[in-house]
Order: structure tokens, then sequence, then C-alpha cells
């Protein structure tokens, strides 16, 4: 009976007797700015310890932010130096006159804060590009960091990244995949390497099966238009947050919206603005979509107004216009389209600062059409968009003022008229020799054996007696002689004589009504005529 006493005796004041346990208190250096320090691994203590602190030869100091769990302390912040983590630091705990000391090596109890401003785009060399900051006071080459990233919410692949790099590429991504990227970082061992990595960051999503996909365009360089609805209607309520560079979140004033959902939002901006990083957050109770933006080459300017063309006095065909945007003149190029006859466009550049357009020589039965567009040239910061094209101005004949639908209905009966006017004044001309011949004479085609030179011609009877004479002339016919010597030609009865050459016979006289008698009355015989050729 006395040894169960005893036992029982022995339990209830054990405790009493029972050496009591310190309590182990762990620090760490955070973002390099403070060191916390925390004593509730075994879960929240029974009494509120006071907490002491202090570097190396320092003088003891007390906590002045403690962190409590139910009304109890349970750790303390204490401000220090991002160098003093190369020196000892010590801790003490006190309650009453218990006092736990311990001593700690901070080099390698290190944790960053995750990065931040986690930003995707789709480079010019086909490539996609995340981007980040750190946000320590350690400099950037004691910075190391480490990417994980998905593709379709598929397994995680990990990368390092070196010390002094702010950006992960993948190269010649699918534009059907969604991509999900986060990414850590610590000091590397240049530095003092840590062996605590940061929390990941806020993960950056790009792809077409992305819900959350924003989309920006500087209009007008007046405002960004940001959307969303890419893949549709969203089927939540998004909260839209964007920020300049450095500058506050801003929360949306001006929402787009579909079927009562928000998909966009449009916020003012200041021209030069577009040379910064825009970036955009959706949120969504939990969630949260970050994206950077570069604004410079996505500007959309409004199509140029005021149309006018004018027949200049060169006799050219002019046309102008204005562009409304708040960029220098000098900063806007253009594109012009025309036509003619509602064939097929042509297309012609504009120079910087220019604001009309020339066609030589315009016909003016012809109909042209002309529209033109600007954007923001090269030497400005090149957009890759055209506003849209500007409303068409329209100058000729063929004006769609008059256009066929209001065509007189005179018209048709004004070409049968004529066509029929013209097939009676052939038949006539064809019935109507005289008329034929002098209107349309024929060519004459000359005949060897026509003597006539009225021959020629295929008159008609009545016009052909008029080439007849009415009067009556003298014959006048002529040959030729050859000069014989008059050695050569003895006459008959011994004596010589002299043949001429005249050139007429018109001096031997004959009978004048004979009309048919081409020689005189005394010809030469033909033995004379046979010895004055020998």
């Amino acid at each position: 009976m006395m040894p169960a006493r005893l036992l029982l005796l022995l339990c209830l004041i054990g405790p009493v007797f029972a050496e009591k346990k310190s309590p182990d208190v762990d620090c760490l250096v955070v973002n390099l700015d403070y060191v916390s320090c925390t004593w509730n691994k075994t879960g929240t203590p029974e009494v509120n310890y006071t907490f002491y602190s202090k570097l190396g030869n320092d003088q003891w100091k007390i906590c002045n932010h403690y962190l409590t769990e139910n009304n109890m302390n349970i750790g303390c912040n204490q401000q220090v130096d991002s160098r003093d983590r190369f020196k000892t630091f010590r801790t003490r705990l006190t309650n009453g006159s218990e006092n736990f000391e311990k001593g700690h090596e901070l080099k390698k109890q290190v944790k960053l804060n995750p990065p931040t401003n986690l930003t995707v785009l789709n480079g010019s060399d086909f490539n996609l590009w995340f981007y980040w900051n750190h946000t320590s006071p350690a400099p950037l080459h004691c910075v190391e960091g480490e990417v994980r990233f998905r593709t379709n919410n598929n397994n995680w692949d990990f990368s390092k990244v070196s010390a002094g790099i702010q950006k992960y590429c993948i190269t010649f991504p699918s534009s059907s995949s969604r991509y999900e990227l986060q990414v850590r970082n610590r000091i590397d061992d240049y530095c003092g390497e840590s062996i605590f990595w940061s929390d990941w960051s806020e993960p950056v999503v790009w792809g077409s099966n992305n819900s959350t996909d924003v989309d920006c365009l500087v209009v007008n360089l007046d405002c960004v238009s940001c959307k969303w609805n890419k893949t549709g209607t969203p089927e939540v309520n998004y909260t839209f947050y964007s920020k300049l560079g450095n500058d506050q979140w801003k929360i949306c004033n001006h929402y787009l919206t579909e079927n009562n959902m928000n998909i966009g939002c449009n916020q003012q901006v200041d021209s030069r603005d577009r040379f910064k990083t825009f970036r955009t957050r959706l949120t969504n109770g939990s969630e949260n979509f970050e994206k950077g933006h570069e604004l410079k080459k996505q500007v959309k300017l409004n199509p140029p107004t005021n149309l006018t063309v004018l027949n200049g006095s060169d006799f050219n065909l002019w046309f102008y216009w204005n562009h409304t945007s708040p960029a220098p003149l000098h900063c806007v190029e253009g594109e012009v389209r025309f036509r003619t006859n509602n064939n097929n466009w042509d297309l012609s550049k504009v120079s910087a600062g220019i604001q009309k357009y020339c066609i030589n020589l315009p016909s003016s039965s012809s109909r042209y059409e002309l529209q033109v567009r600007n954007r923001i040239d090269d030497y400005c910061g090149e957009s890759i968009f055209w506003s849209d094209w500007s409303e068409p101005v329209v100058w000729g004949s063929n004006n769609s003022t008059y256009s066929k639908d209001l065509m007189s209905p005179w018209t048709p009966v004004i070409y049968v008229v004529g066509v029929i006017t013209v097939i009676l004044l052939a038949m006539i001309l064809l019935h109507h020799d005289r008329l034929r011949i002098i209107l349309v004479p024929v060519v004459p085609k000359p005949s060897p054996f026509l003597h006539n030179i009225e021959d020629w011609f295929q008159f008609s009877k009545g016009l052909k007696d008029n080439f007849k004479p009415d009067y009556n002339e003298r014959a006048c016919p002529v040959r030729e002689y050859n000069y014989v010597s008059q050695s050569d030609v003895v006459s008959s009865d011994g004596s010589t004589c002299s043949v001429t050459t005249d050139q007429t016979d018109c001096s031997i006289e004959h009978d004048p009504e004979d009309l048919s008698a081409p020689f005189p009355s005394n010809p030469v015989s033909y033995e004379e005529v046979q010895k004055a050729s020998v």
C-alpha cells in the first residue's frame, strides 16, 4: 500500500521539479532590410518573453516591434544594415529571472522578396521573352534566379538564371499554347550564398488559351485602350489596374462592357507615355494576372479629315486633307489609295509632313476616287498600326451623283433614232449615183487601153457628156526627124538636098477640116525615108 501512495505522489510533483525547456529562437534576414526572429516553433509560448538582441560587441537592444499570436509575443523584427549579416547576431529572451541566450550566424540566413513586375513580350525575333525586377538592396550581380514555366498547365520545367540577369527566353513558342512562368531569387555564392530562395513570384501568362490575356493600344495618342475578350466574353468581372513605369497602380475609371461584363478599359495618358513600360493587372478575388506592354509601336491614329479635291491652274488634280492627332506634323506619314472608274486601287506613300497628293493631267471623262490613312513614322518611333481609311472624296464626270440608275428615259430613244437615221442615209447614197460619186469618189485605176482621160473615171453618162468639147481646134501633130548630111543623101536626079528637123508640121498647109490627117499633103516617099535613115 505504501509503495502505491509514493508512486502517486511522485507523479503529481514530478513536473514541478522537472527541468523547464528553453524556447528556441530562429532568426532570418528578410530582404536585407531587417532580422525577423521567432520562438513559436513548438507552439504559442505560455509566457510573454521580453526580447533583446545585439550585433557583435554592441549594446543589447530591446525589441520595438513584436509579433504576436493569441496575445502572446512569438517574435520580433529588428532593423539591420545589409552588411550586418556577416556579424554574429545574439538574442536573449527574459521572463522574470529566466534568461535564454543564443548566437546566430546570419550570412546564409537571407531570404529576399520575390521578383516583381513580371512582363511577357513576343519579341521581334519570334521568341517569347519574360522580364522581371528584383527589389532588394543587394547589388544586381549578387542575385541569381530560378525560373519555372509550364505549357497548357502541364508539369513545371525549371531553369537557373545567372546572377545579374533579369530575363528569360522561350524560343519559338506555339501560338496555340498557353505559357505560364514564375521566378524566384536569392543571394549567390559570389556575395555570400544564402540557403533560402525567395517565394515564387506571381505567375505571368501568355498564349491564345489565356482567357485573361490583355491587349493594349494607344488611340490617337489620347488614351490607352486595353481589352481582354480576345477569346470571348469573360465569365467573371475582373477589376482592372494599370501603371506607367514606377508609378502607383490606378484603378480603371472607364470600363468597356459586353453582356454586362467588363471586357476592357480606357485610361487617359500623355502622348509621351508610350515610351514607358505600361503594366496591367486583372484581379478577381485572390486571382491576379499581370502583364507588361511596350506601347511605342502600339499607336493607332484617327483617320484624316476634311478631304478636298481641286482641279489646279496647272491642269493637275490636287487632293488635300488634315490630321487631327496631337503628334507633330513632321511625325505623321500617310498613304493614299485612288482608283479610276471603280477599277482596282493604286497605292502611294506620302512623306511625313505632307498633306496633299497630285494626279497629273486627269481625264475629264473619268471618275477619280481617293482615300488616305496615316501613322506615326519611324523618325518619331514608328507604329505598326495604320489608321482606318478616311471617307472617300470623288472628282470627275462619272461622279456617283450621276449614277446609271438616274439615266434619262429618253436616252435609249435617242440611240434608236440615231441608228435608224444612219441606215436611211446609207440607202439614199446607194440609190443615187451622183451623190455617191461626189460624196464617196472611187479611186481610179488606169488602163492601157484607155486613150482619153475621161475614160479613167467611171462617170455616169450625163456627167461624162460634160467633158466633150463644144468647139473645133486645129490639130498640131508632132514628130522628130534625124539630121542627115548632104554627102550621105543624093537625090535621084543627082542633086543634093538638106533634110531639116522641124519639131512641128504646123507650117505646112493642109485642110484644117481634115483633123484625121496626121501628116502633110506631100508626104516623103518610102525610099527617101530609107535613104535618110542610112
